[in-house]
């Protein structure tokens, strides 16, 4: 565990796109964070990022300025938030560094291939610097519960099947968001791919025709210690706008998900019953309904600085995200129709 703590911060975020507006809103309004300096290549997107931050009332943390421009402003910081596009991501790291970040978070996808990710990652290793990847959904308090139910509850232990069957949410810009939970929810140091495909129609992206991101489905073993622990049926279909759809299947109990209506419904059998496992439906309880929030990103990175400030990260590593992008990675290769992949 790092040992210093720090306290006014001051923050370089690379990116005033719809991404990075939403970690500024949220820095900003962190204790801890006394100076932002907000970085993009486009002027106008500097433009649109000043009326929006004074509408919030926080353009006085802000200064704001071309990227192009970084090495020769005078503005140190003690950490930094790469939320611009999934590239040249190991020269800007450079840049912040000898600007003096010591903890700096990256968007994911990392880069556009695996062996991009692995280079940031061994560079990242060679330095005194810490780097965390913003898979963010370990922060959700209902992840974390769910995630506690699922280990410690004993109608849940044991091997269990995940469904999630969503739509245009990317496999890039979110399906490694899902990715990293299972790997998180199973507690597992391993998965592999036994089935997928990618689909041939491309999703279109916000940041313009130079980048897309793509549907598909797989089928994915997780493994923890050696042992498989459960199975994920994934389906992110670029054909469908439908968002969320979770279905979890244990040995004596079952969840269901619908990240939309933030609900989450749980029905278990019985914990003292005697019934063998082939008496299906048997000594089951009635279903139980609970909230199921997803945060607001602001929130998040405010989480991430917190705790940054107390001398830990609650986001993992860019070497401990190395197998969620071997695994995406692995799942994008399996296409018949395209070989690079643009991602958002």
């Amino acid at each position: 565990m790092i040992s210093n703590k720090l306290y006014n911060m001051k923050l370089i975020i690379i990116g005033a796109g719809r991404m990075g507006m939403r970690h500024a809103i949220g820095a900003a309004r962190n204790n801890n964070i006394t100076e932002i300096l907000l970085l993009d290549i486009n002027a106008s997107a500097l433009d649109n990022a000043r009326i929006q931050l004074a509408q919030e009332s926080l353009l006085h943390k802000f200064k704001l300025d071309l990227f192009d421009n970084l090495s020769a402003l005078d503005f140190s910081a003690d950490i930094a938030i790469i939320a611009s596009p999934a590239k040249d991501r190991k020269e800007i790291c450079r840049l912040l560094i000898s600007k003096g970040a010591k903890d700096i978070l990256v968007e994911k996808p990392l880069g556009q291939n695996l062996k991009e990710v692995e280079d940031l990652s061994s560079y990242i290793e060679s330095t005194n610097v810490r780097a965390y990847v913003n898979l963010n959904m370990r922060l959700y308090p209902s992840f974390i519960t769910l995630r506690d139910d699922l280990q410690n509850r004993p109608q849940l232990s044991g091997y269990k099947i995940f469904s999630i069957n969503t739509g245009s949410i990317g496999i890039g810009a979110n399906g490694i968001h899902y990715l990293d939970m299972l790997f998180f929810l199973f507690d597992a140091d391993e998965a592999k791919i036994v089935a997928g495909e990618i689909e041939e129609d491309l999703l279109a992206s916000g940041r313009g025709p130079d980048y897309g991101d793509f549907g598909g489905w797989c089928t994915i073993k997780f493994f923890a210690n050696g042992d498989e622990v459960g199975r994920a049926h994934v389906s992110i279909t670029a054909k469908s706008s439908v968002f969320g759809n979770w279905d979890i299947i244990a040995p004596f109990g079952h969840i269901i998900i619908n990240e939309i209506e933030q609900e989450r419904i749980t029905t278990l059998r019985k914990e003292d019953s005697a019934m063998p496992i082939q008496r299906y439906g048997a000594d089951y309880l009635p279903s139980l309904k609970s909230e199921f929030v997803s945060p607001f990103l602001g929130e998040l990175t405010s989480v991430w600085i917190d705790s940054i400030a107390n001398g830990e990260s609650a986001l993992p590593s860019i070497s401990e995200s190395l197998k969620v992008h071997k695994l995406m990675f692995d799942w994008l290769e399996l296409s018949q129709h395209h070989t690079v992949f643009p991602i958002t």
